[in-house]
């Protein structure tokens, strides 16, 4: 009887599973498009997939899934930054598909030079001849932010430019140093220097991320050393810059968490042209 019990429950667990909606959402919460000319609109494509529902396998019928723009969040405009390549206000995830796809056209030439832009989408509601579906709430957003601020950073002689680093960590030592900023792609660099190393002392490559956008950086998670370490390196301010470049002189600060088996440590540096 005991093993009887123990069977039922898990048939009766299984065909709930099975008849559960599936559930349907953003496979990203945040997309970043640069451009710095004009070449016209480039199309750009944004899954919205199926989560989880059913026992797992894809949906027999079309999934019709609603969006809107949020207005309040939202501070990029349509026939500027980007076009709508369909303005029905839904997108389908096929039959026998796991995704669907939302299309915009990006207009590279309508990007502002001085600040970041920003489209923010919300999922509103899923509907199926078939299964039931709904919009999972964790990602029922996607923000699109629009770059076309390219940083001068470190491009005057062969994408690396000299600087005076001044640190300081919040338990009281310091670093002094000269270094260069490299830079590696649109607004993305490399310092020569984490924390209080330097070239040839701790690793190989000492050397850290950090990304410009319109004059604010911003400090990615990232191990220790280009990883050489288990240490986490990472921003101080989750939803906002970690320093700011004076756009006239192009000198820099940033702060920065390292974390040590005693407990993390905050680092504030500046960056002076030589």
């Amino acid at each position: 009887m005991f093993t009887s019990c123990l069977v039922d429950d898990t048939d009766e667990t299984l065909e709930a599973v099975a008849n559960t909606p599936y559930t349907i959402g953003f496979s990203q919460q945040v997309a970043n498009e640069s451009y710095f000319e004009d070449i016209g609109p480039i199309e750009a494509g944004y899954n919205v997939v199926v989560i989880g529902g059913q026992d797992g396998s894809d949906p027999s019928q079309d999934i019709t899934v609603s969006y809107t723009v949020n207005t309040e969040l939202s501070s990029a405009t349509e026939g500027v930054e980007f076009d709508f390549v369909d303005n029905s206000g839904s997108l389908t995830i096929p039959a026998g598909s796991d995704f669907g796809r939302f299309n915009l056209l990006i207009n590279t030439g309508g990007l502002n030079e001085t600040m970041p832009t920003r489209l923010v989408l919300d999922l509103t509601a899923a509907d199926s001849t078939g299964a039931p579906a709904v919009v999972a709430a964790s990602n029922s957003r996607i923000a699109i932010t629009f770059v076309g601020c390219n940083s001068q950073l470190a491009q005057e002689d062969n994408n690396f430019t000299d600087y005076f680093v001044q640190l300081t960590r919040e338990d009281g030592g310091s670093y002094n140093g000269n270094e260069v900023i490299e830079w590696i792609a649109p607004n993305q660099f490399l310092t020569e220097s984490t924390g209080f190393w330097g070239v040839n002392t701790i690793a190989p490559d000492t050397s850290m991320n950090f990304e410009v956008i319109c004059g604010e950086v911003f400090v990615p998670n990232q191990g220790l050393a280009q990883g050489f370490y288990s240490n986490e390196v990472y921003g101080v301010n989750l939803d906002g810059p970690d320093g700011l470049v004076d756009l006239e002189t192009l000198n820099f600060d940033m702060s920065y968490i390292i974390t040590f088996g005693s407990g993390p440590l905050r680092h504030d540096v500046t960056y002076t042209r030589l």
